[in-house]
């Protein structure tokens, strides 16, 4: 298998994981619909035992307190729980973006160029290192293995699968068997040698 075909492989198997998880959210939002639903009907949150499968249940949020306003939590405590106020001292965003601009890498320290000083804290982080694997399809190849991950998933549907197993083969045309002469169903005369249409010279049977 040459670069390009697994190329081809890898973005055959990525759409095709694409459209099994969009299928699969699908699913996931319908069985949630209906469980939603059910909630609404009964009042109590649905639970369903699967067998060979699992459950499937709907869970509920309890009603609980939680902060939503830091500030306004912080003004109250500075107010009627001061001890419980903590002072953290940390540096500027702004300045360790500035910092992170200017500085230079020097064996494995980093410097401040302005001041020639090496800045406690900071490291170096080395080049060269082989990263994960990048592929950037093309827009074509997108649209291709889109509709490909499409239709092996398709194919891969249990429902669709098991119809194809089951489906009825087309009946071929089997001659109808005739009876030889003297066997049980043959359509002659027992004296003749061939069918009542006609008699044998000489047969009983003949009319004339």
């Amino acid at each position: 298998m040459n670069r390009a075909d697994q190329v081809a492989e890898i973005l055959r198997m990525e759409a095709l994981a694409t459209a099994a998880k969009d299928r699969a959210g699908s699913l996931r939002q319908q069985l949630a619909d209906d469980a939603r639903a059910e909630l609404d009907q009964q009042g109590t949150a649905p639970s369903w035992r699967l067998p060979d499968l699992g459950t499937v249940a709907l869970p509920l949020s309890k009603e609980t307190a939680y902060i939503s306003d830091i500030a306004a939590l912080l003004a109250w405590c500075q107010q009627r729980y001061p001890g419980e106020v903590e002072t953290i001292h940390q540096v500027r965003a702004s300045f360790q973006a500035a910092l992170l601009a200017r500085t230079v890498p020097a064996g494995d320290v980093v410097v401040d160029p302005q001041t020639g000083e090496i800045v406690p804290g900071m490291s170096v982080r080395p080049g060269g290192v082989p990263g994960a694997l990048t592929i950037r399809a093309s827009r074509e190849a997108k649209q291709v293995y889109a509709v490909v991950g499409a239709e092996l998933l398709e194919r891969l549907q249990p429902q669709r699968a098991a119809a194809a197993v089951h489906e009825p083969e087309e009946e071929e045309d089997v001659p109808a068997y005739v009876p030889e002469f003297g066997e049980p169903g043959y359509p002659g005369c027992p004296g003749c040698s061939r069918s009542v249409v006609q008699h044998d010279e000489g047969c009983s049977e003949d009319e004339s």
